[in-house]
């Protein structure tokens, strides 16, 4: 037994609990004998390269975790794990910055794993206007949302909070980082009272509903997502954050606010 081979084993056990799989069930999905996967989760047995881009491709993994077996295995990864200001980083932050979210009509928004803010579109700095005020560090969008003074622009917090706080936990779950703000939140009371209201009939969108400019009654939800192609363990804990308008009202209040050096938040 050596260190590598007990540090994949606990990271090859970590993984298929988190599936639910017995060694059995992961045996087959790879094209092993569980006897084999036993010896691979307590370190008598070391896996190939072919092993594991085998368990890569059976189990789905995002590049992070292929990435960890990598290294646990104790080969080199062909993964890179680039520093947020690298050049090659900062390259692709460009690219996602100039060739969508330039073209993203509504708010967007670039956030590392932790909601930190990288990147934001024109109408996405207006849409934050008022709330972030001057920081010497980026915004964060999950303080953002938590804010007392982004929570009196909600018109449906007790609708739209546990949709919010489903998304918060779901994250947290899997960040040290997050699970902190989450504790901020839980500590500050703005996540009580979540369990007190059943909904009995659920609607396919929980759209956050906001006060707009002369009174317009603003909804909007969002989409996320990354570009397909990622290879790079930090580019893709990066979530792309587009906010799409609900009904036509929004959408033309939206696009009106692009065009006009207002805030379009701040109701007249």
């Amino acid at each position: 037994m050596n260190v590598y081979g007990t540090a994949f084993g606990k990271s090859l056990k970590s993984l298929r609990s988190e599936r639910s799989l017995s060694q059995a069930d992961l045996a087959g999905r790879i094209g092993s004998t569980r006897r084999h996967v036993s010896f691979l989760e307590t370190g008598r047995a070391q896996p190939s390269r072919f092993m594991i881009q085998r368990i890569e491709r059976e189990l789905a993994l995002p590049v992070s975790r292929g990435h960890v077996l990598y290294e646990t295995a104790g080969y080199a990864s062909p993964y890179k794990c680039r520093a947020e200001d690298s050049r090659d980083v900062q390259d692709a932050l460009n690219l996602i910055e100039n060739r969508l979210l330039a073209n993203w009509p509504f708010p967007a928004f670039v956030l590392d794993k932790r909601w930190t803010i990288l990147r934001v579109n024109g109408p996405g700095k207006l849409f934050l206007a008022g709330i972030t005020g001057e920081q010497n560090e980026p915004a964060n969008l999950f303080r953002v949302f938590l804010s007392p003074a982004f929570r009196e622009r909600i018109l449906n917090w007790k609708a739209a909070a546990p949709v919010f706080a489903a998304r918060l936990y779901r994250e947290a779950a899997d960040d040290p980082g997050l699970a902190t703000l989450l504790e901020e939140a839980h500590a500050s009371g703005l996540l009580d009272g979540l369990d007190e209201t059943f909904r009995e009939d659920v609607p396919v969108f929980v759209p956050v509903e906001l006060l707009g400019p002369d009174g317009v009654r603003l909804q909007v939800t969002s989409m996320i997502g990354q570009l397909a192609s990622v290879q790079d363990a930090v580019v893709e804990g990066m979530t792309i954050e587009l906010m799409v308008p609900m009904d036509a009202a929004t959408e033309t209040c939206l696009l009106s606010a692009g065009d006009q050096p207002t805030n379009l938040n701040a109701a007249e």
